[in-house]
Order: C-alpha cells, then sequence, then structure tokens
C-alpha cells in the first residue's frame, strides 16, 4: 500500500512537472523561433546592410544619398525610370548639390556649358570652373569651356576628338574651395530615334 502511495505521489508530481512546462511553452512569446540573442537587439539606424553598424550618419538621406560627388550617369540607362528632364538647349542635364546645368555639344563640335536655375532657365556663371576630358582613354583631349563674352554660356575653344561614341568626363567646380563633381557618360552622338534627341542627351526613360 505505502508502495502504491509513493507511486501515485511521484505521478501526480510529474504531471505537475510537465503541466508546469506547458504552460511556460504556451506563454513563451519566443518559442519555435530559430534565433540567437543577438537578434533581440534594437534595431541600429542607418544599418542597410545588417551588419549592426550605421552605414551613414543622421541626414545623408537626402538628394545624394549613396553618392560620393562621383555620378557615373552611364549606369542607369537600361533600368526604367521617369523620363530624364531636357536641357533648355537640347543638351545633357548635369546636376550636383549646389548646381544645375546643360552639357551640350554644339553644331562646330565645340563643348557649351549652361548653368540654369530651378525652372531649367539659363543663368549667368560666376565663379564656376568646367573642365572635360573624352575621346580615347590612351590619349584623351581635355577641354576647358569659359565663358563667351557677355552671354550666359562657357564655350571651349578646341573641338571634341573626332568619333561618334567615347567616354567622357565632366568636372564642375563652383568655387575655388568647393568639392569638385563629376559626371562620367559616353557621348553617344547618334539621333535617338523616340526623342529626337541625340544620344548623349537622351531624355526617353530606357
Amino acid at each position: 500500500m505505502k508502495l502504491t502511495s509513493t507511486l501515485a505521489a511521484l505521478a501526480s508530481l510529474s504531471f505537475a512537472f510537465v503541466s508546469c512546462d506547458d504552460k511556460k511553452t504556451d506563454t513563451d512569446p519566443h518559442a519555435g523561433h530559430d534565433h540567437g540573442a543577438e537578434e533581440h537587439k534594437a534595431p541600429v539606424p542607418h544599418d542597410h546592410d545588417g551588419d549592426g553598424v550605421p552605414d551613414h550618419g543622421p541626414g545623408a538621406h537626402g538628394d545624394h544619398h549613396g553618392h560620393d560627388h562621383d555620378h557615373d550617369h552611364g549606369d542607369h540607362e537600361g533600368h526604367s525610370h521617369e523620363e530624364k528632364p531636357a536641357g533648355p538647349n537640347g543638351g545633357r542635364i548635369i546636376t550636383g548639390p549646389d548646381f544645375h546645368a546643360e552639357f551640350l555639344i554644339t553644331k562646330d563640335k565645340k563643348v557649351q556649358i549652361t548653368f540654369l536655375n530651378a525652372e531649367n532657365q539659363a543663368i549667368a556663371p560666376k565663379n564656376q570652373t568646367v573642365s572635360v576630358i573624352c575621346g580615347d582613354r590612351s590619349n584623351p583631349t581635355t577641354l576647358n569651356p569659359t565663358k563667351k563674352g557677355d552671354s550666359n554660356v562657357l564655350v571651349s575653344s578646341a573641338t571634341i576628338p573626332e568619333g561618334n561614341n567615347f567616354p567622357t568626363i565632366v568636372t564642375v567646380q563652383t568655387t575655388s574651395d568647393a568639392q569638385p563633381v563629376r559626371a562620367k557618360f559616353m557621348l553617344n552622338m547618334s539621333d535617338c530615334s523616340s526623342c529626337g534627341h541625340q544620344e548623349y542627351a537622351c531624355t526617353c526613360a530606357h
């Protein structure tokens, strides 16, 4: 009889332990989740790659997020975006943190730079300097557009090299102590069949 009573007591005790375990399991919000302790930390602000380290400081999500002022405009070709804006003279729009300009190849094959306001209208250049490197990578041509008379444009004295499609780098510096901004693209002089502009200034969403 004693043995029976002892076994019954042990059985009751075991059931109580199991019941307690079941209750713990039911109320544990993390039961069944396969993760480590690290996953319960608060999210790190500006951590885009998941390494737990901020990728940049606060305020870096402006218009130039992810840019180091070296803009490779050719990288976006082939993607579906909204139609690109056209320059007032049919040239290519180049932008920086503090400027908005049009890059244009004139009929006599010179580089013309026109600085623009927010309404895409020409404004008089001030202290900006522009240099253009284009053509054969092993023997590139350097052009330095300067202000032409009383006009609102900068025009190079020399012409672009012979050819129809070659790499081009436009460097704009708004003041002597400002960080230069570079735009890189292929200077393709062929006409776009859709928008009518030359390919280097194409406004199509492709």
